[in-house]
């Protein structure tokens, strides 16, 4: 408990970045292949999340009344969201402020029952004969990169929708015996302690301290608990409509491809070096060249080891469009500098330097990784080995209608990939399609072909 008490008086740790990621780092490549379907892969969703925010206006409505421009919206365009087809009715006027609040409980409470459901399970796409929610395209999607003969899926779900998530998948899955979806819960003991704004613990009605989920972060225990050479990573939200989906597709195929072809780079030059045939001026243009790390002092064959085995991630990045989160960075680490993923958060903004590096960003983290998890001897990578502990996040929260403070493990991202080689490459912006509020439902990825 003390330690959590000393990061929370010691504040969020700000990194020293040096300059934005640009094209100069960024890794591309023409050569597409499907070798990568000759490994294990697996695709990892963290999908806990309610959807609670994502109507989070209809319930600022249902309290105030009040008309806005996102729910002006909302009733205007009503007929093109997929659940429309369950609560239309002949007689509504969308105009009449009875009707809108019939029409929005029906969408949340009494009808759909979607402000209880987590967001995997809300219908977002609208087909000839069917509506697809999140963990339907996920599906889909993995069908069209994964290996064919065996699709693994791994969901993180709250406990709470357990047994709604395996009635759906139990259903999705039905008569597709290569399909193989598994789930994990983030594990309780991630959960990190919270303090009032003094910097004292806070204690629950049995007079015990308060502890809470750890953030994102906490799920690289269920990732560390994966068994596969190729996990491919993104977030329940971001999906697109199947019409929309082959940018998508080749831009997976193609971060495997560079992220396959790497390792085999990689792994060539720790053999090498461990049968003492290597130039370690090779090995530093491969890291400096390949692997954007630039060491500051003499290699020696330890360092170059070091560098090398470790685990791998091919990071897909789309074009900086001001959506809010964090994004790449070239990094000092002290005695190197390599590329990170930063959050806004973790930016000295309050320092001219900074603050100019960080508005010159030019790209931004979808959460779209091809991650590498095995090393030279195709033994997994423990890795909890590769966090940076100082990368945590401390958040304001509110406990019983006050104020506290939480902390947040190093994001699964940011801080717990610290450690990790790390390749970017450019995504198109149609692959990055999140759904934060139900109004996002209207933008074009998520509709139909005209």
């Amino acid at each position: 408990m003390n330690e959590y008490i000393r990061k929370f008086k010691q504040g969020t740790q700000f990194v020293n970045i040096v300059s934005p990621v640009t094209q100069n780092e960024l890794t591309d490549s023409l050569e597409l292949s499907d070798e990568y379907l000759k490994k294990d892969t697996l695709k990892f969703v963290p999908a806990s999340g309610a959807a609670t925010r994502m109507f989070k206006d209809l319930y600022v409505y249902l309290n105030e009344q009040k008309e806005t421009d996102f729910i002006k919206k909302f009733f205007d365009e009503l007929e093109k969201f997929p659940f429309y087809h369950e609560i239309k009715k002949a007689d509504f006027d969308r105009n009449r402020l009875g009707d809108r609040i019939e029409i929005i409980n029906c969408i949340l409470k009494d009808k759909l029952n979607y402000g209880q459901l987590p967001k995997a399970l809300i219908k977002m796409h609208s087909y000839d004969d069917f509506y697809a929610n999140p963990i339907d395209e996920h599906i889909y999607e993995g069908e069209q990169y994964l290996n064919p003969d065996h699709i693994g899926i791994h969901f993180t779900i709250s406990k709470e929708h357990e047994d709604l998530f395996n009635d759906y998948v139990k259903k999705a899955s039905q008569d597709k015996d290569h399909l193989d979806i598994t789930y994990s819960f983030q594990k309780e003991e991630t959960n990190t302690l919270a303090v009032d704004m003094d910097n004292e613990p806070v204690l629950t009605e049995d007079n015990q301290p308060l502890f809470r989920p750890g953030g994102h972060g906490a799920l690289l225990e269920n990732l560390n608990d994966l068994d596969a050479d190729i996990v491919f990573i993104k977030n329940i939200d971001n999906v697109c409509h199947r019409s929309k989906v082959k940018d998508t597709i080749d831009s997976k195929k193609k971060l495997a491809s560079i992220g396959l072809k790497i390792k085999k780079q990689i792994d060539a030059h720790i053999k090498g070096i461990l049968n003492d045939q290597y130039d370690l001026d090779e090995v530093n243009d491969f890291l400096k060249n390949t692997l954007n790390i630039v060491y500051m002092n003499e290699l020696t064959r330890d360092r170059a080891l070091s560098f090398l085995n470790r685990p791998l991630r091919v990071c897909g990045m789309v074009k900086n469009q001001g959506e809010p989160g964090g994004g790449p960075f070239l990094v000092n680490n002290g005695d190197y500098t390599d590329l990170q993923i930063i959050e806004k958060s973790e930016i000295d903004l309050n320092q001219e330097e900074y603050k100019e590096i960080f508005n010159q960003s030019q790209y931004f983290n979808p959460v779209d990784l091809v991650c590498f998890i095995k090393d030279y001897k195709n033994e997994k990578f423990n890795l909890l080995d590769y966090v940076n502990n100082n990368r945590y996040f401390i958040t304001e929260k509110s406990y019983k209608g006050k104020k506290i403070k939480a902390i947040e493990h190093p994001g699964l991202w940011n801080g717990a990939m610290h450690d990790w080689n790390s390749v970017f490459v450019e995504v198109p912006l149609t692959t990055f399609n999140p759904v934060k509020t139900v109004n996002d439902l209207l933008r074009e990825g998520h509709l139909g072909k005209k």
